[in-house]
């Protein structure tokens, strides 16, 4: 079958699903937040027959209703955790503290009974255990949501069945160290997570992924309606099914939009665009599937971004959103090691913290830096630092790349190899020595949309080197005034955080040659005649900088007034 085929009929499929759903939406929140009748008094019968049993668990199956007779169990329990699905998956049992205080427990299901209103909300994030950025994101908001009201829960609809909940709490601590009230969090595993896996969809992976999520939100609203839809992952096709479905507030949190108009214009410069028919095909494809996206943030009620570059996208796809910018929470204030207020201590080596991808930009640090050591025997009083690759390798073809990486240094460049070290998937408290005792940071990627790892570096005291693009450029490495202890215009010697480089092999070079930013190389060439004076400079005005707009309280107190500005949420109908 053709592309163009294939395309209109998946475009007839997901414009056929989302108007049923527009006109089941009058029905559809009964359906999924009304239990049925007398189910108050099946579950006070079940709990009274497993009291007259040794060690019986009462189960409960309300076939199609399960889920709103869950949501109002848990509206109702002392320990709403212990209603998460994985054991029991359809059905439901009750919880050992609800059966221990029966007869307040059926009384608190009624809403005016309740001395107490409780707010669910919902963390639609699939790969929940994954351990990345995202999912710091997602564990910070919902520490900051459950400390800021006592009474209130938070879902996670995730799919690692592979694991537990408890489990995945206990990682969330080791890796991130937050500590959560877990009796106020409930998983909600989810069986369809691979219709959102970009496996399933090796063609039209973009549309596939959508249909996919449509289908994983209708299947975590069925299991558990919430009051509140949050969305830390980046699946804006739930947000009008949420809408519908439950007809509930929607709170995003935007890493990167999943196509934009920078993907467009670079496919539509292509050399050979008119002439090859799948090429304007492919940008047809994107073009309509631009508009579907666009739509979506009609649903939205306060959409945030992650950087300035991500927040600028967002305005133009979602024109009528409510978008603020709240910074990824990146804990600077466990990574300040020590003040350099004596003198500058460090070794004269520069960290390269990236996972070993083509995208991060590897080879053009070390064609750069092997350029900048020929140019260094011409000169006098340089000396260039070494470099040291950490990273880590997922797969046997990011393990060759690392190969690959080596054999530019040493065999095509003929680099000392005192001079350039690799780390490859080493333990994080290496990776913090290294943080802590060297003097610079690099990163190359082209549009990296935040840059973790640049604030990491700065935290750390390093000194940024980075390519002059998105999150790095607009976000972090800025003019800052200490004195103030605020961001200013205006870069110079007493404002200077950091340094910047283009690069003519970058895909809109031409577009910023006017702006003068220097090669890598030359910045190389540059940052080795600065002074240790000149370096513990600019290494203190960097860490006061991340240091006050990076902080997991920074992103604590923008989170919360996200929750605050919400519409008010309906409880009558709980």
């Amino acid at each position: 079958m053709p592309s163009s085929k294939i395309l209109s009929t998946l475009l007839l499929i997901i414009a056929g699903a989302l108007f049923s759903l527009k006109v089941l939406s009058g029905f559809l929140p009964h359906f999924v937040r009304t239990p049925p009748v007398k189910w108050r008094k099946r579950v006070n019968r079940a709990i009274l027959a497993a009291e007259k049993a040794t060690k019986k668990i009462p189960v409960l199956d309300f076939g199609w209703k399960t889920g709103s007779v869950r949501r109002q169990m848990i509206l109702a329990s002392f320990k709403p955790s212990d209603y998460s699905n994985r054991v029991y998956g359809s059905k439901i049992a009750v919880g050992p503290e609800d059966r221990q205080n029966r007869e307040t427990f059926i009384n608190r299901m009624i809403p005016a009974k309740r001395t107490y209103n409780r707010v669910i909300y919902g963390f639609f994030h699939p790969y929940c255990d994954a351990g990345g950025g995202g999912e710091k994101v997602l564990w910070k908001a919902v520490e900051t949501t459950l400390q800021k009201d006592s009474n209130c829960v938070t879902v996670i609809y995730t799919g690692d069945f592979e694991t537990s909940g408890e489990e995945i709490l206990s990682k969330v601590s080791k890796r991130f160290g937050y500590e959560l009230e877990s009796s106020r969090v409930v998983f909600v595993f989810l069986r369809m997570r691979r219709y959102v896996d970009p496996k399933t969809w090796p063609r039209l992976t973009l549309l596939g992924q959508a249909m996919g999520s449509i289908v994983l939100a209708i299947e975590a609203l069925y299991k558990l309606s919430p009051d509140v839809w949050c969305d830390t992952m980046g699946y804006p096709f739930t947000y009008p099914i949420a809408k519908w479905v439950a007809r509930i507030p929607v709170i995003t949190y935007t890493h990167y939009p999943i196509i934009s108009s920078d993907m467009l214009d670079k496919l539509s410069q292509m050399p050979n665009f008119k002439s090859n028919i799948g090429l304007r095909l492919k940008f047809l494809y994107w073009r309509i599937f631009m508009i579907l996206y666009s739509g979506t943030g009609s649903y939205v009620d306060i959409a945030s971004t992650n950087s300035t570059w991500t927040q600028n996208h967002i305005k133009k796809i979602w024109p009528i959103c409510d978008s603020r910018i709240i910074y990824p929470p990146c804990s600077t204030e466990n990574l300040i090691f020590k003040e350099e207020s004596s003198g500058w201590e460090r070794e004269n080596q520069a960290v390269i913290i990236a996972q070993f991808r083509p995208e991060k930009r590897h080879s053009l640090i070390v064609t750069s830096y092997a350029s900048a050591l020929e140019k260094q025997k011409l000169e006098k009083n340089v000396k260039l630092p070494k470099l040291v690759f950490i990273g880590s390798t997922r797969t046997e073809e990011d393990r060759q790349y690392v190969e690959k990486l080596k054999k530019l240094c040493f065999d095509e460049y003929t680099l000392p190899k005192e001079l350039v070290e690799f780390k490859t998937d080493c333990e994080y408290t290496i990776m913090k020595d290294y943080l802590r005792n060297s003097t610079y940071g690099i990163n190359a990627m082209w549009n990296e949309h935040f840059g973790i790892s640049v604030v990491e570096y700065a935290a750390s005291g390093l000194i940024p080197l980075v390519h002059a693009s998105a999150g790095p450029l607009l976000d972090i490495v800025v003019p800052w005034d200490t004195k103030l202890n605020g961001q200013v215009s205006e870069c110079n010697d007493s404002t200077r955080t950091g340094f910047f480089f283009k690069d003519p092999s970058d895909p809109d070079f031409a577009k910023y040659t006017s702006k003068n930013y220097k090669t890598l190389r030359d910045i190389f060439l540059q940052v080795s005649e600065m002074s240790d004076e000149e370096k513990l400079a600019i290494s203190q005005r960097t860490k006061k900088c991340v240091l006050s707009k990076f902080s997991d309280t920074t992103f604590s107190e923008k989170w919360n007034r996200v929750l605050e500005d919400l519409p008010e949420i309906e409880l009558a109908h709980q």
